[in-house]
């Protein structure tokens, strides 16, 4: 923003619209007026079309000639938050401001333009390895409707600032180092509530709402006069009647300066290091002589109003209502610097988007062109790689039957490896039947000690409970088809010896299982 062109800041607080001129460096104009109601609420624009008309009215009934605008976003719709970082170069701090509001915003990273004033560490100065910022995240979408209603409005944003770095603004704008770096509170009396904002060294500390506004002292004017509060409103700006100093307005005086005094206790008895002499009001409760007057009287401290502090640019104390619109467009002669500017969010975005669509549409018409000569071959290679693979799916085919067929013998043998194995191998007794003998005899009641198979013969060691059940065995045995026959080796009975009687416990015995083999199934 070139401090030579016309540029009009415009601020929207407590309902209320401020609009400043500056052209040639120069703050020429300052007004402000009440919203009707239903376009803003607070600080926030809920009708973007009215406001526009509202505001297109306002430029030609002021007479007002300029095009470019500068705007203050309201800290209420904003994310505001004090970083200490290490020393970082400017690109990584770019890069890593994003994640630092990761966990207080809603939506994606993406959705949010982010700001920042880099400050050095007050302990180390030049020399400290940390630095302090005052970041911001603003919603892209917040920008980007700012921007659309401003056109509507026949304006262009060309500036955006966060109401901190405004702030910030006028401070430096009091020139004198002293002055800039005092512990100042701005107190701005709204119509709802106030707000304290507290400024040390010239730089924003903290901030904190008040419930209770101007609207206790309209609505007891309003009660006292028997008229609506639109009316009242009207009264108390023009003091119609001394109005603002009837016994009703005076005790809302005495509430509003009562919150005041507790908000200002509160800051200093939580923070040890507050060092507050200076207080200054502004919103439109700072128009209000009664309510300053008594606030001087009851503030143990140096309290002055907004257009006491800026006389240069206050000529009928507007100052105090249209400090922000104010405030902005001293950003730039006073070196408030951000590093990023807000007004140009999104039309980046646009541009790329332009960009990026050109690129693709290029690519899509480069490859349209090859295309045509290659798609020939293409389909060429592709009918042979089918091809291709439609023979080795017929060999995959083959190779499964064939391991299909031999799945009993993959079964039987698979403690073999069949490919290697003899003739004389290959008739010998399956382990499978081996262990079916095994199981056999288990299922008798008995349990197999030792087994050994060679060739068609087992012989097999068990324990039994009496000699009748080994040879009712042996019989059993014989019945199965894949046993020729059983004969017992040996028996012997198991005897315990307790004290001096002898107790027979069971029989150990040996048996002979002679099998049908392969090479026998073949003589027959």
């Amino acid at each position: 923003m070139a401090n030579k062109q016309a540029v009009l800041g415009i601020s929207v607080t407590h309902g209320r619209l401020a609009m400043t001129l500056m052209r040639g460096g120069v703050v020429r104009k300052s007004y402000w007026e009440e919203l009707p109601d239903n376009i803003v609420e607070g600080n926030k624009i809920i009708s973007h079309h009215l406001f526009a008309e509202f505001l297109k009215e306002q430029i030609k009934d002021k007479e007002i000639k300029c095009k470019n605008a500068a705007y203050v976003i309201a800290d209420s719709e904003i994310f505001v938050r004090k970083i200490t970082t290490p020393r970082l170069s400017d690109e990584q701090i770019r890069y890593n401001i994003p994640f630092e509001f990761k966990d207080f915003i809603q939506g994606e990273l993406n959705q949010y333009v982010y700001d920042y004033v880099k400050r050095i560490d007050e302990k180390g100065g030049e020399e400290s390895n940390s630095i302090s910022l005052l970041a911001y995240a603003v919603p892209l979408d917040l920008i980007t409707g700012l921007r659309e209603t401003l056109k509507l409005a026949g304006l262009k944003l060309v500036k955006a600032l966060p109401e901190t770095s405004v702030y910030e603004a006028l401070l430096n704008a009091l020139g004198v180092e002293e002055e800039v770096k005092k512990e100042r509170c701005f107190m701005d009396i709204g119509r709802r509530n106030i707000r304290m904002m507290v400024f040390k060294n010239g730089e924003f500390k903290l901030s904190q709402m008040l419930d209770i506004g101007e609207d206790n002292v309209i609505n007891a004017i309003a009660d006292e006069l028997n008229v609506d509060s639109h009316l009242a409103v009207t009264y108390l700006r023009n003091r119609y009647n001394d109005c603002d100093k009837l016994p009703a307005a005076v005790n809302a005086y005495k509430d509003i300066s009562i919150e005041i005094l507790k908000g200002l206790n509160f800051y200093e008895t939580s923070d040890m290091t507050a060092r507050l002499n200076d207080v200054v009001l502004c919103g439109t409760g700072a128009m209000t002589e009664p309510l300053v007057e008594m606030l001087k009287t009851r503030i143990d401290k140096n309290v002055q109003t907004m257009d006491e502090l800026f006389p240069k640019y206050s000529k009928q104390k507007e100052i105090n209502v249209t400090y922000g619109s104010v405030g902005i467009i001293l950003s730039d002669a006073v070196g408030v610097e951000t590093n990023s500017n807000l007004a140009s969010a999104g039309e980046k975005d646009k541009k790329n988007i332009w960009v990026i669509l050109g690129i693709v549409a290029a690519l899509v018409v480069a490859f349209l062109i090859v295309g045509k000569f290659t798609f020939v071959d293409r389909m060429r290679v592709l009918e042979n790689e089918r091809h291709k693979a439609a023979l080795l799916q017929e060999q995959i085919d083959a190779q499964y039957e064939q391991i299909n067929s031999a799945e009993t013998l993959t079964v039987e043998y698979s403690h073999y490896t069949w490919d290697t194995m003899n003739e004389e191998e290959r008739t010998r007794v399956s382990r499978l039947e081996a262990a079916s003998i095994v199981d056999l005899i288990g299922s008798q009641g008995m349990k197999v000690t030792y087994m050994d198979t060679v060739k068609g013969t087992m012989t097999i060691d068990l324990t039994a409970r009496t000699l009748e059940e080994v040879s009712k065995l042996t019989n059993f045995l014989r019945e199965q088809d894949i046993i020729e026959s059983c004969s017992v080796v040996s028996a012997k009975t198991i005897i315990d010896d307790i004290t001096t009687e002898a107790i027979e416990s069971g029989v150990n015995a040996e048996i002979k299982v002679y099998l049908i083999t392969k090479s026998s199934d073949k003589e027959k």
